[in-house]
């Protein structure tokens, strides 16, 4: 499976050509035959994924922002950058425009599993969207031929409660006996259960999320997805990942491998580097994913960046102290990016059983997440995770944190490479607890920042920009919807 979607990442080049059939009679006489007139609705998939791929894996928003934001990934600073900044907000609405076009000429098709796919994706960016950014354009956006050039901001609430409808619109649609979904789909190959348990895994995802704000409606989610395995299936097993794996000749490698990577036993020269939080968390319990995550330093010891008033000049901060990004995740040209485990899914149970959101048991779901997330690299013994599964502070109901603190660390350690769904976790309970802020903004704030600020563009062309949500020295001010911390700044 993995090298049937390697290959046919080949296409790439291929899918992001459109180009509009001629009417008239002189057009057609000056219209090539070898120009594309009839674009297959799969392939607008295709591009709505690559344009999403290269936007939350690439290194400057999963390594610089979220990745220093989540307590992951170590930059020099929270540098802002106007052009980058407008380019993601971009990227991420250019991808949801594709797959809102995708789902349009899936209708024409008649290819519903096309159509729930691409509304499925298309649900996944706008979560990631939110919970970047807060309010945002989404019941008005993607609707520039019917006039709307302006759309409204909707509150995240319903940003959330829309998705949630459409991911279950797209759960009640796949069909496994249906069309199939085309070359464009570089994540299940048209395995439509596949598809199936990414979407309904999905929507646990968005209810865990939004629990902290709306409990009552996160957990009428939770039981309707629960309560018919069969109709709802959800990831379980590892080979159910969401994982974008790649053909490994250039140019299409991994995209941190074409950034990090190096060639046989050279050393690696990148200046992206673990950050001390992940390290502490791994270390402190004696993680075995520890050497999985990170290479050792130049003086043989596990060490990241620190994050603090002084951490331009502290000396811990230089090339020779910082741990490497570890090999399974960053040095493999066939390497992969993660848009959701299962992993994740069992601690999303193992939080609503704790919680009493829905009836399970919370410690079995929480001990199989742990189990699942060492075992998908290959590197960790069934002995070593046996005991690490006895450490203090990982055992349940032993240590002197509570069980849904453990949870909550475990399931932010198994997102490592999704720096925004860390960041967005990381927000969502404060574990870890994050205090370290680049020297910047140390003096002003005691966490890292709450959200990204908003395209300048937006601001000066959109007449419905909500000017009340503060913005305060540019990622601060107003806390989203779902992040209910208090004594945070």
């Amino acid at each position: 499976m993995k090298n049937i979607i390697r290959s046919k990442v080949f296409l790439l080049a291929g899918i992001i050509l459109f180009i509009s059939a001629c009417t008239s009679e002189f057009d057609e006489m000056n219209t090539s035959p070898n120009s594309a007139t009839v674009v297959p609705g799969t392939s607008v998939l295709g591009a709505s994924m690559l344009t999403s791929m290269y936007t939350l894996f690439g290194t400057r928003l999963d390594c610089y922002y979220a990745g220093a934001y989540s307590g992951y990934i170590s930059a020099a600073d929270y540098e802002y950058r106007v052009d980058i900044n407008n380019s993601m907000w971009k990227s991420m609405y250019t991808s949801m425009t594709y797959s809102t076009d995708a789902m349009s000429l899936a209708l024409e098709e008649e290819n519903d599993n096309l159509y729930a796919a691409a509304l499925t994706f298309r649900a996944y960016n706008a979560h990631k969207t939110c919970d970047m950014w807060g309010d945002i354009p989404y019941s008005e956006a993607f609707q520039l031929e019917d006039g709307v050039i302006y759309p409204v901001y909707d509150s995240q609430e319903k940003v959330y409660n829309t998705i949630l409808e459409e991911l279950k619109t797209a759960a009640d649609m796949f069909d496994p006996e249906g069309d199939d979904i085309g070359d464009g789909d570089f994540l299940f190959d048209g395995d439509i259960q596949k598809w199936k348990k990414f979407c309904n895994s999905l929507r646990l995802r968005v209810a865990i999320r939004m629990s902290s704000a709306d409990e009552s409606a996160a957990a009428a989610v939770i039981q309707d997805v629960l309560g018919d395995a069969a109709k709802y299936p959800i990831m379980t097993e590892n080979e159910d990942n969401a994982y974008w794996y790649f053909p490994g000749i250039a140019p299409d490698e991994e995209i941190w491998y074409e950034s990090m990577g190096t060639v046989g036993d050279a050393a690696k020269q990148s200046n992206w580097r673990m950050q001390q939080p992940i390290i502490d968390a791994l270390q402190n319990n004696n993680d075995p994913r520890l050497p999985v995550y990170a290479d050792k330093n130049a003086y043989g010891v596990y060490s990241g960046h620190r994050f603090g008033p002084n951490d331009k000049s502290d000396t811990l901060n230089n090339s020779f102290n910082r741990s490497h990004i570890g090999d399974w995740f960053m040095n493999d040209p066939q390497g992969f990016v993660p848009y959701m485990n299962c992993a994740e899914v069992y601690f999303c149970l193992a939080e609503a059983y704790e919680r009493g959101l829905a009836t399970g048991d919370a410690q079995a779901a929480y001990e199989t997440g742990i189990k699942k997330s060492c075992e998908e690299s290959g590197q960790i013994t069934s002995v070593a995770v046996a005991t690490f599964l006895t450490e203090p502070e990982v055992a349940w109901d032993e240590g002197n944190t509570s069980n849904l603190e453990k949870i909550a660390l475990q399931k932010w350690i198994c997102l490592f490479k999704q720096s925004v769904e860390g960041w967005s976790e990381a927000r969502r309970t404060d574990v870890p607890l994050l205090t370290g802020v680049a020297s910047d903004y140390a003096a002003s704030h005691n966490r890292p920042p709450f959200r990204m600020a908003y395209a300048d563009e937006e601001k000066s062309l959109n007449s419905n920009f909500p000017f009340d949500i503060e913005e305060e020295d540019i990622f601060y001010g107003t806390q989203l919807w779902w992040d209910k911390r208090t004594g945070v700044e």
